[in-house]
C-alpha cells in the first residue's frame, strides 16, 4: 500500500478533495491547519507528498524540518515562499488580514473560481484569522523540496507569474493548468496529480 500525503490550504477542510478517485493500493491522509502529523503507523511502501497553495509552504517547511527521505513532493497553485515576490504581496496579505468578514470571504472562493464540486470548508471566522496570524507573526521563506509544480493559469489568489518565476528559477517541471486558483475541476483525480510518479516515461500534458 501506497499514501498519498496532502497538505491543504488555508480554510480548507477534508471537503476540498473528497471528491477525488483514489488510484487502486492509494491511502490518502489530509493535513489541515495547523498542519500536525501524528507518527504514520502503517508501512508504506511509497509515500507522495503533495501541498496545495498554503499547504506548499507548510509542507515545505515540514520537509525541511523532518529531514525525510522523499522521491516525490509535488506542489499545487503555492511556492514556498508564499508571501512576497514568489507569493501573495505582504500588502495583500495584511490587507485580507485585517479585513477579513464573512463577505470578504465569500469574495475568496468567487476569486479562486471554484466550481460545482466545492463543498464550503466548516472554519469559523475565528479559526481562518489564527490560520492567517500564524503564518503573518511565524512566516520565513522556505526553500524548494519540490520537483513538480501545478500552476493554474488564472490564479488570480497566488499570482501564476510568480509561482510560474519560482519554478523556473529553481529548474522545476511546470504543468499549467486551465483554472483559477481551486485547480481541483481539472485535477479531478488523484491519479491526474501523481501521475508522473505513477508512469516516469510517458509525458502528459494537463
Amino acid at each position: 500500500m501506497n499514501l498519498i500525503l496532502f497538505f491543504n490550504g488555508w480554510g480548507m477542510d477534508k471537503t476540498l478533495v473528497n471528491h477525488l478517485p483514489l488510484p487502486k493500493n492509494y491511502h490518502l491522509k489530509i493535513i489541515n491547519y495547523p498542519y500536525k502529523i501524528e507518527k504514520i503507523k502503517e508501512s508504506y511502501k511509497k509515500i507522495i507528498y503533495v501541498g496545495y497553495s498554503f499547504g506548499v509552504y507548510y509542507l515545505a517547511k515540514f520537509l525541511s524540518k523532518s529531514h525525510i527521505h522523499f522521491s516525490k513532493a509535488i506542489a499545487i497553485n503555492g511556492t514556498p515562499e508564499i508571501i512576497g515576490k514568489y507569493g501573495i504581496s505582504p500588502k495583500i496579505f495584511r490587507k485580507t488580514f485585517n479585513e477579513l468578514s464573512e463577505d470578504s470571504i465569500q469574495i475568496f472562493f468567487k476569486t479562486m473560481v471554484v466550481s460545482e464540486n466545492f463543498q464550503k470548508p466548516s472554519k469559523t471566522m475565528e479559526e481562518l484569522k489564527i490560520e492567517l496570524e500564524s503564518l503573518m507573526i511565524n512566516y520565513q521563506p522556505q526553500t524548494n523540496c519540490f520537483n513538480q509544480a501545478f500552476i493554474s493559469e488564472r490564479d488570480k489568489i497566488i499570482p501564476s507569474k510568480r509561482q510560474i518565476a519560482y519554478f523556473q528559477e529553481k529548474n522545476i517541471t511546470i504543468s499549467k493548468i486551465s483554472s483559477g486558483h481551486y485547480p481541483f475541476s481539472v485535477l479531478n483525480s488523484w491519479e491526474k496529480i501523481i501521475r508522473a510518479y505513477l508512469y516516469p516515461i510517458i509525458c502528459y500534458n494537463v
